[in-house]
């Protein structure tokens, strides 16, 4: 068969196929290493050699075929010896050398190239690998005598096949452009949502209204799901590190194992892309520096082997990804020492920095601790670009070490890219959006307020927040900055609005002219023209059509020249100023409608209940229950917050139910979507109300929170409920 008769679509499944098969031989390969009696191990990788060799006869590619043959053999040697006896049915020793694992190593590197080459030319090119073919019949050889010597009768050899399960049927496999393409519709979609709804807004039309809500509900649930369909686990990266970290660890004569956990945590695919060459940066660097060599190890009291630990998990709707070893440290010492030699800091610098600075001195552009650059280190990728790289995701990374004890690195990085939440603000007229990930809390001063608590220290406005100084930056003075400084602390007549914004491992305050509301924003990239503008990471298309900028809080902070400002501040530790009390409030959290975090003082909640749906009755126009001897009023919050429509499955539903006692002699049951904890926080400063029914926002455990103004609720569902209990 000649390949021009063979359609582009059975080599690209072809391809597909082997690819994925190879990334699980190579796994595979490594776990025999770890323990040669691994008979589910020999097992896959003869079964996927097999394949892989039968298909390749059929295509047909020759070459690939004797390669996947030779490799076959061996591994059924492997496996015949591996067999329990007819005397002894446990397993037997079975000699994999580390020879027979550099060998397979070196296929699956072969294979790998062979299938590149045919990927791109749709020939298998003019490579000789009738060298590593010999090698392996070679060992495969030395594999046969030794079994004839050392073994017993043993059972007979067979081909244990896989059977095709009935719920492999239920995958298919979709190119990831048609993903794309599907995503970027659902984006212009949720823009479109986005409009409709404002426009529902204006017009008080009740069908409109509804129309919208269901318009509403069905798009989020679209996002959701298209949004699933590009998750990947972060094992997708991690796969490939233990053959990395074994050859790495042969090229420094080390002894390394790795621990993974977390490895079925998912990622949007953008998200892979961006941080697969930072996170192997970061492993070849705890090989590298990190893990010392067996005698140095041993003379400190160490095991000879070290340990590399991968662990990934969610936290705060961000995906916490740690690298860490147990090797030698850092020496903040011998890194100020370093930096110096290099010219990045002065003399003055360094005796005023501290350790953690020192330890983050290593993301300086130009910083690097090897002597010469080798084939193994200084290949292009210092930790500077490490760090731009995740940021340019609005991820963080951060560093801990102790010295002798290891070190490790932590990373924050968001689920997706294309859809975020983010915050809506005002500034000089203008709308820009702030994403979620970076906030901390809203805090909203008094005229009077601002002019007794902000003060001045080294020509930096500060705010004390929990006595803390954080710098505050003038969002309108950054963009335009011709008009006169501080305007917006000097003369203040108003209320003055901030956005505690995190910016790598410090705070700042952001002044803004008002705060809208957070809202599920589509993010566009920025046209070429406005691409050097490094405050802004792209835009998108607000409800009314208007385009809204989208904030990067990191770079935006060193437009403001706050890393500067934060030394100083940090330096001025005598600094008295006036601080408010911390009055912390037990808050009773809860998930609203359509997923919203909402809260309410404990001091106002009486009691929880699960009740079924079907015990909810109405009387006259007010939902009515029957608990503890009495008639409760019941109000659900999918009535109070127009966006969101009924659930149409409540009547089989059991409903979660806070009773709250707003007023002496007033009950009333919310019905809330799930209860999620009891946290004490301090309320004392609060952030601007989001919406109509909420008293104020606030920033718990990570996310915006809206407190609920439970009168306000009532008075909207029913105000002759708060005026009987008046007259009482």
């Amino acid at each position: 068969m000649e390949l021009t008769e063979i359609d582009n679509d059975d080599i690209e499944a072809f391809l597909v196929e082997s690819n994925e098969s190879l990334s699980q031989i190579e796994r595979d390969i490594i776990e025999l290493e770890k323990a040669s009696v691994n008979r589910a191990a020999l097992d896959r990788i003869y079964r996927s050699l097999h394949t892989l060799k039968g298909n390749c006869g059929f295509l047909p590619f020759p070459k690939l075929e004797s390669l996947a043959h030779a490799g076959e053999s061996l591994i059924s040697c492997l496996r015949d010896s591996a067999k329990p006896s007819l005397e002894n049915n446990s397993d037997r020793n079975v000699a994999v050398t580390p020879q027979i694992i550099t060998a397979l190593l070196q296929t699956v590197d072969s294979i790998r190239q062979l299938l590149s080459q045919i990927q791109t030319t749709k020939q298998e090119g003019d490579a000789d690998y009738s060298t590593l073919i010999c090698a392996l019949t070679k060992l495969q050889e030395n594999q046969q005598v030794i079994a004839v010597l050392s073994s017993s009768p043993t059972q007979p050899s067979e081909v244990e096949e896989s059977a095709i399960t009935g719920s492999e049927s239920a995958y298919i496999r979709v190119n990831v452009s048609l993903l794309d393409q599907l995503m970027n519709l659902v984006g212009e979609l949720v823009l479109t949502r986005n409009q409709v709804i404002d426009l529902s807004q204006r017009y008080k039309d009740s069908n409109l209204r509804a129309t919208c809500q269901r318009l509403n509900l069905i798009t989020s649930q679209l996002q959701e799901e298209v949004m699933k369909t590009r998750l990947q686990p972060i094992s997708t990266i991690w796969q490939k590190f233990p053959r990395v970290i074994r050859d790495l660890a042969i090229a420094y004569g080390k002894q390394v194992t790795v621990e993974i956990q977390g490895a079925d945590t998912e990622v949007d695919k953008s998200i892979i892309e961006a941080i697969k060459d930072p996170l192997t940066h970061l492993v070849r660097n705890c090989i590298d520096h990190g893990i010392e060599s067996p005698t140095h190890r041993h003379t400190a009291g160490k095991s000879t082997t070290g340990n590399i630990y991968l662990k990934a998990c969610y936290e705060n709707s961000k995906v916490n990804i740690e690298i860490s070893d147990d090797g030698r440290g850092l020496s903040p010492a011998e890194l100020k020492m370093r930096a110096q030699q290099l010219g990045l800091v002065t003399p003055t610098q360094v005796e005023i920095m501290s350790d953690a600075a020192a330890i983050n001195l290593i993301f300086l552009p130009g910083f690097s601790t090897a002597a010469q650059v080798t084939n193994l280190s200084g290949r292009g990728m210092g930790m500077d670009i490490v760090k731009s790289n995740i940021e340019k995701i609005n991820g963080t990374i951060e560093i801990e070490s102790q010295p002798g004890q290891g070190t490790k690195f932590q990373l924050k990085i968001p689920l997706t890219l294309t859809i975020i939440p983010a915050l809506i603000v005002k500034s000089h007229g203008d709308r820009y959006a702030i994403p979620q990930a970076s906030l901390q809390e809203l805090v909203r001063l008094e005229p009077e307020q601002a002019h007794q608590q902000i003060e001045t220290f080294y020509d930096v406005p500060v705010y004390p927040l929990r006595g803390n100084l954080i710098p505050l930056v003038n969002l309108n003075q950054v963009l335009h900055p011709s008009n006169p400084p501080h305007s917006a602390l000097s003369t203040q007549h108003s209320a003055l609005v901030l956005v505690v914004i995190q910016a790598d491992n410090y705070q700042f305050g952001l002044i803004v002219d008002a705060v809208e509301d957070i809202q599920d924003i589509v993010v566009k990239p920025l046209g070429k023209q406005l691409q050097a503008l490094s405050v802004f990471m792209g835009a998108t298309i607000m409800g009314d059509g208007r385009v809204a900028l989208i904030i990067d809080a990191v770079n935006l902070a060193k437009q403001a020249g706050l890393y500067e400002k934060h030394q100083l501040l940090s330096s001025h530790s005598d600094a008295h100023i006036p601080t408010e009390p911390e009055e912390r409030q037990l808050i009773l959290l809860f998930q609203g409608p359509q997923g919203a975090h909402m809260g309410i003082p404990v001091a106002i909640a009486f009691r929880l209940e699960e009740i079924p749906a079907t015990a909810i009755e109405k009387v006259g126009n007010q939902d009515v229950v029957q608990t503890a001897g009495r008639i409760l009023p019941v109000i659900d919050l999918q009535r109070i917050f127009p966006s969101q429509q009924p659930n149409p499955n409540k009547e089989t539903e059991t409903l979660q139910l806070v009773i709250v006692s707003p007023k002496v002699g007033l009950s009333v049951g919310l019905v809330v979507e799930r209860i999620l904890d009891i946290v004490e926080e301090p309320l004392t400063i609060k952030g601007m109300p989001s919406r109509p029914g909420v008293l104020f926002c606030a920033v718990i455990q990570g996310q915006i929170t809206e407190i609920l103004d439970i009168e306000a609720v009532i008075n909207m569902v029913n105000p002759y409920l708060l005026q009987v209990s008046d007259r009482g």
